[in-house]
């Protein structure tokens, strides 16, 4: 029997090579959800990969189809591979070993400065970015080792390099930026500048489609001007650059309003800019996790691919390795 959420039969022949059968229905009924649901949900899949995209084991598991060719025998890391990142991970265990002290940092609330050094000496925040950008350009894979080492020796670390080349800017340019882009920002952020990622607001998070921040062009169409403000912005009180998502004009797609949702690199020394308060949190130092940006007429490089920045930072692809650290 199928199942009633079967994705449509193109799809499931091109993501496990199954038999077309007659088509199903449409995978998600949004005929009865309310208004601000059915924008939400519209918004979040309009940002998804392409279905010809999306062939991995997990995603077929959503379909209701299983392909366990994918993942037996276990796809491990190849030994080449695995060797580019040993000279990296072990001068990571050893500084963590030898400098880092997990419970003073709970007791302060406060990852001290000479660590951020020392971690950016050792190619900390530059691990996935290409050499030719100042960075380690390590695999995933290697980057998922160094997440596992971190974690294992104090959560609040883990969480600042993690976040920071993940949600913050590297990813994003790295999946999505111009040249231009990659030029100017990756060797910053590789080199230990600190970035952050400002989605949350007080009315949305995992709620995209309520969004408030906007950002309009200027006169001449140069620049954007950021009106808003953000909430719990991971690595936020250090950062030196952020990744901001913020409203921009919607479309028009098949005769329906889609709204638009725009990633835009903007540095924290913009004129206009505040750091209103760092939040705190109970049993752990959570530095730099999280803080409330007031974010006035900001001008920022912008790139028109919010929701998939999202998306893709917080699946595999992007690479946010908190869960695999801890």
């Amino acid at each position: 029997m199928k199942s009633p959420l079967e994705a449509p039969e193109k799809q499931i022949a091109e993501e496990t090579s199954a038999k077309p059968e007659k088509p199903v229905a449409a995978v998600i009924d949004t005929s009865k959800m309310a208004k601000g649901q059915r924008e939400a949900l519209e918004l979040a899949e309009a940002a998804r990969d392409p279905l010809e995209d999306r062939g991995s084991f997990a995603s077929n598991l959503f379909i209701g189809r299983y392909d366990f060719d994918r993942i037996y025998p276990y796809p491990a890391q190849s030994a080449g591979d695995r060797a580019a990142g040993e000279d990296f991970l072990r001068k990571l265990e050893s500084y963590l070993r030898e400098h880092v002290d997990p419970d003073e940092i709970d007791r302060t609330g406060e990852i001290p400065p000479e660590n951020f050094k020392g971690l950016a000496e050792i190619g900390a925040f530059g691990i996935k970015v290409p050499k030719k950008y100042g960075g380690l350009g390590l695999s995933q894979c290697n980057y998922g080792r160094a997440a596992v080492l971190l974690g294992s020796w104090d959560g609040n670390v883990a969480a600042l390099v993690s976040a920071h080349q993940s949600i913050g800017v590297a990813q994003p340019l790295l999946l999505f930026g111009t040249e231009e882009q990659k030029q100017k920002y990756l060797p910053r952020v590789a080199g230990g500048e600190i970035s952050a990622f400002a989605l949350t607001e007080i009315h949305a998070g995992s709620d995209p489609a309520t969004l408030s921040l906007t950002a309009e062009p200027m006169a001449d169409g140069s620049e954007f001007v950021l009106n808003g403000e953000k909430i719990w912005c991971t690595n936020g009180t250090k950062a030196g650059v952020l990744v901001v998502m913020a409203r921009t004009a919607s479309k028009m797609v098949g005769g329906k309003e889609r709204k638009q949702i725009t990633a835009f690199i903007v540095d924290v020394d913009t004129p206009g800019l505040e750091i209103a308060y760092r939040c705190r949190f109970m049993s752990k130092g959570t530095t730099q996790q999280e803080i409330n940006a007031l974010v006035t007429r900001v001008t920022g490089l912008g790139l028109d691919i919010g929701m998939t920045v999202s998306l893709r930072n917080y699946d595999g692809k992007g690479g946010y390795t908190l869960a695999q650290g801890q």
